[in-house]
């Protein structure tokens, strides 16, 4: 799979030439091969595609990140059930049993809980705080039927924030660098599940039938506060989300973590840990291992893009 992440945010229209994607502003094109593209995100609605270049990025599993107006993530083209084995690997997410699913789904809100107590450990260490949701993990069950999740959450971003803090609540400057991290995460996930033959509308706890993606819903939990610890260290002084806040939180998938024994990029560590999951339904693994916070370094100022590409 491809390493890069392209941003466009020009005019620009974007058709296929050799195996590369050309993209043309109107002072040339621009030649980037098709198979070092992981993902690209339009940020611009002046943005022209063809035809032709959609299916070579489906066949090519590449995902398209589709902006509104408001510069918020909006859409996702990804390809559709191009895995080999894609019929044998849907029966083992249909044939596992709710039970399962729920020993899966303890295990992951553990962890995330786990990884928001990591977030308020660097940046308001509270004990108190802390002893609380230590408390909410160690009373996750199986399912969570007493949704220690939604409790431990109400906590967390209070603390972060203030008693007054709402996900819902546009005013507030950190839910959009909330909600568009979370969306480009969320769709690297899905483009990474239908790499590995899972189908994305079967969830293990997410089951709309409204949801395409509820599989990608269930996987991003113990990765939302990675989101949570970035976004709140660019946007702590800011005034406005600025397209440069976008643009650092797009290049969230080229920073360093430590996951399984290995130093990786952090797009690297999704495609693991879901290819663990698809492992682990199958038998072929017995245990997942669930991304850890405490292997995420924030960057210092002077870090350098990675492998993406604003154009």
């Amino acid at each position: 799979m491809g390493f890069r992440v392209v941003l466009i945010e020009s005019e620009a229209k974007v058709s296929l030439k050799l195996n590369n994607l050309i993209v043309n502003k109107g002072e040339g094109d621009i030649w980037i091969p098709i198979d070092d593209i992981s993902m690209i995100i339009i940020d611009n609605l002046q943005v022209t595609l063809t035809a032709r270049m959609l299916s070579v990025i489906a066949e090519h599993n590449v995902g398209i990140v589709i902006s509104d107006q408001k510069h918020n993530p909006i859409g996702l083209y990804s390809s559709y059930d191009n895995h080999s084995r894609i019929s044998k690997t849907v029966k083992y997410q249909i044939e596992t049993t709710k039970e399962k699913y729920d020993e899966i789904w303890k295990f992951i809100i553990k962890n995330k809980i786990d990884n928001q107590k990591k977030v308020i450990q660097r940046i308001k260490p509270i004990d108190e705080i802390i002893r609380e949701m230590e408390c909410f993990k160690n009373e996750v069950e199986n399912g969570d039927p007493t949704n220690r999740e939604a409790h431990a959450a109400k906590v967390y971003f209070n603390t972060l924030m203030d008693s007054s803090f709402s996900r819902g609540n546009e005013e507030i400057l950190l839910n959009s660098g909330l909600d568009y991290g979370y969306a480009i995460i969320r769709s690297y996930i899905a483009r990474i599940c239908v790499g590995y033959g899972l189908n994305t509308q079967l969830g293990m706890h997410h089951r709309s039938e409204y949801n395409r993606f509820n599989l990608a819903d269930d996987l991003i939990e113990p990765l939302r506060a990675f989101v949570d610890l970035y976004a709140y260290s660019i946007l702590e002084d800011a005034e406005f989300f600025m397209p440069e806040h976008r643009h650092k939180l797009v290049n969230m998938l080229n920073h360093k973590v430590y996951y399984n024994s290995k130093n990786m990029y952090l797009c690297n560590m999704i495609e693991e840990y879901v290819e663990q999951y698809a492992s682990y339904l199958s038998g072929n693994r017995d245990r997942i291992e669930i991304p850890d916070i405490d292997g995420y370094t924030i960057p210092n100022e002077n870090y350098l893009l990675g492998e993406e590409d604003e154009l």
